[in-house]
């Protein structure tokens, strides 16, 4: 029996001013199906994280529509959990509906997992549907009602212990989850909402299950033993994921204890480029850059004072795939080796404002603004770098400073 695992998904997804929507998932989505025609699996796994958002948007949402349908009307079997960026209720909607056509998707948590067994070939597969999973929505009534479990890896222990697995058979659980192996974290990316340990399970919570179907984690890897693994989510969704493998993960179960795991390719719509030097470096590479229409480049400005019009000379260059730039300011031209926030911290509180700005917008903030962060800052120098935790302390000769000064800028322009 053979399945693609995949996860992350989080259709409607913006990659900085991209909608990943409107074009590169749809094209994922339709390369996907063409890997199903070509590859023929059973069943597909989808590890949670199928939206980027609780609500998701009407486009996201016929995405998914496309995929799920188009993968029924192949007579492929679908397994679907929520993820942390999931509502469960709104995906699991019309669930047992969608069964009938061989879609199986995970509501709300409770104390015995949707399962499904399929056969095929003498072999049987148990297909283990685990939503997202927290200590507080295992404790509840109506799943393990106690009150003594603290942590999410208490929490999963507990709750696949109570499971009826037959041990007999092969079994694939399907989870959202942050795993460990030995205390080692999984690689991540930027394009997670990670934070700190919060939510670690380690892996031999899993040992009962031969194959585990692994979301949360965007960058595709095993944890521990061959097969436990995180898919990946299926573009890129951050440049720090450059030069991460974005293949299908294929599962290949020939009977109990021979499960086989491969990586197959597919095509992308973009890959991202990331370009860094000062401006006239960075304007010979873009005129150099072949191949336009499939790349997202962000741009890194090393320049210590900003050429004049240095950012409409990089779109004239670049054209669209030029989706982000950032400066980089080397202070001290020995940088090698030094922890990244140690280099960050080196900048002045009114370049860090500017680096930031130009991040969140493309361009460099405007006189009206500069004068703002000024007066903040002449502010803060006269109160020794006290900040003000509450507006409701600042004076009200300092706030009619501001504005003056905010004012007169305005007046000037």
């Amino acid at each position: 029996m053979r399945f693609f695992h995949i996860g992350d998904l989080h259709f409607g997804k913006m990659l900085h001013d991209i909608d990943l929507t409107g074009y590169d998932q749809g094209f994922w989505v339709d390369r996907f199906l063409e890997a199903a025609d070509e590859y023929l699996p059973d069943a597909v796994v989808i590890a949670g994280d199928v939206y980027d958002r609780r609500i998701p948007s009407p486009e996201a949402m016929k995405l998914f529509d496309r995929l799920v349908t188009g993968l029924s009307r192949r007579g492929i079997y679908v397994f679907v959990i929520p993820g942390n960026h999931d509502s469960d209720v709104r995906l699991s909607h019309v669930s047992g509906l969608l069964a009938e056509d061989g879609i199986y998707i995970a509501g709300e948590l409770k104390r015995e997992l949707d399962h499904v067994t399929l056969e095929k070939d003498g072999v049987k597969v148990c297909f283990w549907l685990m939503p997202y999973l927290f200590p507080k929505a295992v404790s509840v009534k109506g799943v393990l009602d106690r009150d003594d479990i603290q942590t999410y890896d208490q929490a999963a222990r507990l709750l696949l212990e109570a499971q009826p697995v037959d041990d007999g058979i092969c079994n694939v659980l399907v989870a959202h989850q942050n795993v460990l192996s030995g205390g080692e974290a999984p690689e991540h990316s930027g394009s997670e909402t990670i934070i700190g340990g919060l939510g670690e399970i380690e892996a031999d919570a899993f040992d009962r299950f031969d194959y585990v179907a692994l979301g949360h984690i965007h960058n595709a890897q095993r944890i521990g033993r061959e097969t436990v693994r995180y898919s990946g989510c299926p573009l890129y969704y951050d440049f720090s994921e450059i030069g991460r493998s974005k293949d299908l993960t294929m599962v290949t179960v020939c009977g109990k204890g021979d499960v086989r795991v491969e990586r197959v390719p597919i095509q992308m719509p973009h890959t991202l480029v990331q370009k860094a030097g000062t401006l006239s470096e960075l304007l010979e590479e873009g005129r150099a850059l072949e191949n336009k229409d499939s790349v997202y480049v962000q741009c890194i400005l090393r320049d210590r004072h900003l050429p004049p019009r240095a950012l409409e000379q990089l779109r004239d260059v670049y054209g669209d795939c030029l989706i982000n730039i950032r400066r980089e300011i080397d202070r001290t031209g020995q940088q090698d080796g030094q922890d990244a926030r140690r280099a960050a911290a080196a900048l002045s509180i009114g370049e860090q404002f500017e680096q930031f700005y130009l991040s969140q917008n493309r361009e460099l903030p405007d006189g009206v603004q500069e004068a703002l962060v000024e007066s903040v800052l002449e502010q803060q120098d006269r109160h020794g770098g006290e900040y003000f935790l509450d507006f409701r302390n600042v004076p009200e000769a300092e706030s009619k400073e501001i504005l003056d000064s905010i004012l007169q800028k305005i007046t000037e322009e």
